[in-house]
C-alpha cells in the first residue's frame, strides 16, 4: 500500500503524496515549526516528527509566496482542464462568502442524512450551496471539498484563512511515515524558502533598523527577507549611489526579487521618482517609507523659529519611525532650489536608533506602531512581486 504524507488544516486534508513522490511544503515552515514526540512503542527510542504552524501565521507566508486572494480567484475562474468535476455555478465572491463562515474544526468525514441547521455554516449559506449542486446530505467534508476543488492546496489554505474561526487551527505537514519506511531520506526534509526578497536601502542604519524590526515584530516571516552584506562597508550610501544601483540592476535584468526603499524625505522622494521612470524588471519594485498622519504636524526648528510642520516627503528618515518618547524634533538645514523646500533631519537620531537596536525582545511600553506601518508597506510590495511571478508561471 505504501506510505503517505499529507498537508492538513486541522482535520481537513488539503494535499497528500505517496512514497518517493513526496510533495515538499518546506516554504510554509521555519525551523522552530518542527515538532516531535515519542512513538507509542516504548522499545523504540526514535521520535515522530512533523511541521506545524497556526493558519494565522501561515497566511502571511502564503501571501509572500504569491498565494493571494487575487491568485485564488484566477484559479477558481480558470479551473484545470483535467478536472472531472463540473464547475460550480456560483461566483468566486459567493464561494468566498461561504468560506468566511466555515469552521474547519467542525468538518466531518462521514455522510449525514440529517443536517442540523447552522451546525457547520448558517442555514442560508447551506441553502446557497445546495442550490448550486445536488447536495442532499449534511454540509460536511465533502461539501467543503466541492467548494475547494478548483483551488490548489495553498490557495485552499488562503481562502480558508478568510474565516476567523480557522485562524488558530494548525497547518500540519505530516511526513514521518515516508521517512520512517525508507522512501525518502530524512535529510531531504527541509524548511524555509529558497527564493527570498533582497531589501536594499539608502544606508546601513535603514537596513539594520528594518532587519531588527522584522525579527522582533514579524519573526514568522523573517526568513523571507535578506539584506546587503554590510560587513565590508555599505556600497549604496546616499540616494545617488542607490539610484545608480537600481539603474544597473534594471539593465542586466536581475533574476532576484528586489525591493528598494528610499527615505520619506526630499532626496528620497526625488530619487524614487527617478527610479520609477526607469524600465525595471517585474521582480523589482521601488518604494519610500510611508507617509504618516503623525508627521503632518511634527515639531521642527529653524531657520527662523520653532513650529509644527508637515515632514512627510521632506524630512522623515527611518529614525522618525522609532519611539521617541514625544520629544523628537526636526532641524531644517539646507534649502533645495530644485524642490523649493528645506531638507531636514532628526535631532539626536542616533540616540533613538541605539535604543531600538539594542532590543532583543519586545519591550513593554515601546511604541512600535510606526515601524509596523513600514513593515505593512514592505509586505504589500513584496507580495505584489510574488503574485506577479506566480501568475506568470501558472499561465
Amino acid at each position: 500500500m505504501g506510505s503517505y504524507a499529507d498537508l492538513s488544516l486541522g482535520k481537513l486534508e488539503v494535499a497528500w503524496s505517496k512514497n518517493e513522490l513526496l510533495l515538499s511544503h518546506s516554504e510554509l515552515f521555519q525551523e522552530n515549526c518542527l515538532l516531535s514526540s515519542p512513538y507509542d512503542d516504548s522499545e523504540n527510542e526514535a521520535k515522530k516528527e512533523w511541521y506545524e504552524l497556526k493558519l494565522e501565521l501561515v497566511k502571511d507566508r502564503l501571501e509572500l509566496l504569491g498565494y493571494t486572494l487575487e491568485y485564488a480567484k484566477k484559479q477558481f475562474e480558470n479551473p484545470s482542464p483535467f478536472s472531472d468535476e463540473d464547475p460550480l455555478s456560483i461566483s468566486f465572491e459567493e464561494v468566498l462568502k461561504i468560506l468566511k463562515t466555515v469552521d474547519v474544526s467542525k468538518v466531518t468525514n462521514e455522510f449525514s442524512e440529517k443536517a442540523k441547521p447552522g451546525e457547520f455554516a448558517p442555514q442560508h449559506i447551506q441553502e446557497l450551496i445546495y442550490s448550486s449542486r445536488n447536495l442532499d446530505f449534511a454540509f460536511d467534508h465533502w461539501d467543503l471539498s466541492a467548494l475547494l476543488e478548483n483551488f490548489c492546496p495553498y490557495s485552499q489554505l488562503r481562502v480558508l484563512a478568510e474565516s476567523p474561526l480557522n485562524l488558530e487551527l494548525p497547518v500540519v505537514w505530516n511526513f514521518d511515515e515516508v521517512v520512517r519506511n525508507g522512501w525518502v531520506e530524512r535529510d531531504a526534509i527541509t524548511h524555509g524558502v529558497t527564493n527570498k526578497f533582497l531589501i536594499v536601502t539608502e544606508g546601513t542604519s535603514d537596513s539594520r533598523i528594518l532587519r531588527k524590526a522584522i525579527d522582533l515584530l514579524r519573526p514568522h516571516i523573517n526568513d523571507l527577507f535578506y539584506f546587503v552584506d554590510m560587513e565590508g562597508g555599505y556600497p549604496f550610501t546616499g540616494t545617488g549611489n542607490l539610484f545608480n544601483f537600481v539603474k544597473g540592476l534594471g539593465s542586466i535584468n536581475i533574476q532576484n526579487d528586489v525591493l528598494v526603499i528610499f527615505d520619506n524625505d526630499v532626496e528620497g522622494v526625488q530619487a524614487m521618482n527617478r527610479c520609477l521612470e526607469l524600465e525595471l524588471p517585474k521582480n523589482m519594485r521601488i518604494m519610500k517609507l510611508p507617509d504618516l498622519d503623525e508627521f503632518n504636524c511634527f515639531p521642527t526648528i529653524g531657520p527662523n523659529s520653532e513650529a509644527k510642520s508637515n515632514i512627510n516627503s521632506k524630512a522623515a528618515a527611518i529614525e522618525c519611525y522609532l519611539d521617541n518618547g514625544g520629544d523628537a524634533k526636526i532641524r531644517w538645514t539646507n534649502y533645495r532650489e530644485d524642490t523649493q523646500c528645506y531638507h531636514g533631519s532628526l535631532i539626536a537620531k542616533d540616540k533613538y536608533k541605539k535604543a531600538f537596536l539594542k532590543q532583543n525582545e519586545i519591550v513593554s511600553g515601546y511604541d512600535y506602531r510606526k515601524l509596523e506601518r513600514i513593515l505593512d508597506s514592505i509586505i504589500l510590495e513584496c507580495t505584489a512581486i510574488a503574485n506577479k511571478a506566480l501568475h506568470r508561471t501558472s499561465r
